[in-house]
Parts: structure tokens; C-alpha cells; sequence
């Protein structure tokens, strides 16, 4: 059986209590068109992934359904290997389902990366925050949980390691259902908090 097919999906949880988001950086950051016309690292790999819009009319509807006042922030560099198979995808699946989604950089969203940082401790990309009325109310770190285990689990477990190295093809294969699921259900989650 592939690896990806013996996990289970691990939802991430938002972030307790809420903290005001600056407006200021959501209005500052490109749109994902904006953010493309800049890629330069892995560019074929953005634009393929990027021309996948193909999202199951099943995920539209689900956010369609908690879209009330929800608007996306995603922290995220083109030469990030998690960014390339990861936003593309959001940021499809929220232009058809009517959120607005910005994207800023490291330098502009370092407060956003030391918010939300990886269990770890580290600021990484892709953080991809969620607003509700500006009001932060969650955030899905890095890499689908399944990749997440895999990487905390690489130094005692050599298959892990072999596993999380051939990571492009588990992405290649999943082309964003296992983000968008997540972050859909974040996004449902959070739809209370209003």
C-alpha cells in the first residue's frame, strides 16, 4: 500500500483565542495572479500547479457554505517546495468559492510565522491564516499532516525519512486534495468564532 494511503487525516486546530489581525497587511499582500507574474523558482511547477483548477464541486460548496466574513492570508516564497504543491490549490479553490485571498512574503508576514509557528518552533512557508471579520481565528502550517508526521519522525524512523524525501511524487499524486480538505475543515471549525 503507497505511504500516503496509511495515514489518517490530522486536522489542525485553530489557534486559541483570537488576535486582531492588521488589515493593513491583508490589503498590502498580491493576490494570486499578482504573486505569479513574480515567480521566478520553480516557475514551470507553480504554473502547472496553479493551472489545475479543477477542484471537486464538493470542497466549493463546503467553503461556500462558512465563507460569511472569511478572507485568506497565506505567507508563502516561490522557491519553497511545500509552497509550489500547496497554494496554488487554496488559492484556487478560494477564487471558486468567492474568498479573498492575499499573499505576502516572509519578510512582510514575519509576525504572522512567529504567531503561528511549526510545532517545532520554526517560521515556515506556506502559513496560510485564516480572518474571520479580521479577526484571526486559525492557521494550517507548512505541509498536509500526513508530511508533517513524516518529517518529525525522520530521525528514528529511516523509512520516514525515505518516505518524506520522495515527498514531489505524494504531491504529484495528490494534487491539493489533502490540503483543501484540511483547510476546509479549519475553515469549518472556525465558522462559530465569527
Amino acid at each position: 500500500m503507497p505511504f500516503f494511503l496509511a495515514f489518517s487525516l490530522t486536522v489542525l486546530l485553530p489557534v486559541a483565542g483570537a488576535h486582531a489581525v492588521q488589515p493593513a497587511l491583508f490589503e498590502r499582500g498580491l493576490t494570486f495572479s499578482q504573486f505569479l507574474a513574480h515567480v521566478t523558482a520553480q516557475r514551470p511547477v507553480w504554473m502547472q500547479n496553479a493551472a489545475r483548477t479543477d477542484i471537486a464541486p464538493d470542497a466549493i460548496e463546503r467553503l461556500k457554505r462558512v465563507r460569511g466574513g472569511l478572507r485568506i492570508l497565506v505567507v508563502a516564497e516561490d522557491w519553497c517546495a511545500d509552497s509550489v504543491h500547496t497554494v496554488p490549490y487554496v488559492a484556487n479553490l478560494a477564487a471558486a468559492s468567492g474568498v479573498e485571498l492575499r499573499i505576502v512574503d516572509r519578510t512582510a508576514g514575519d509576525a504572522v510565522m512567529a504567531q503561528h509557528p511549526a510545532r517545532d518552533g520554526r517560521k515556515v512557508t506556506p502559513t496560510i491564516v485564516l480572518f474571520r471579520n479580521d479577526r484571526d481565528v486559525g492557521a494550517w502550517i507548512e505541509r498536509p499532516a500526513i508530511l508533517q508526521e513524516l518529517f518529525f519522525s525522520m530521525a528514528t524512523n529511516p523509512e520516514s525519512a525515505r518516505q518524506f524525501a520522495a515527498r514531489a511524487s505524494w504531491y504529484e499524486h495528490d494534487r491539493g486534495q489533502t490540503t483543501l480538505d484540511e483547510v476546509i475543515a479549519l475553515a469549518e471549525q472556525t465558522a462559530s468564532r465569527r
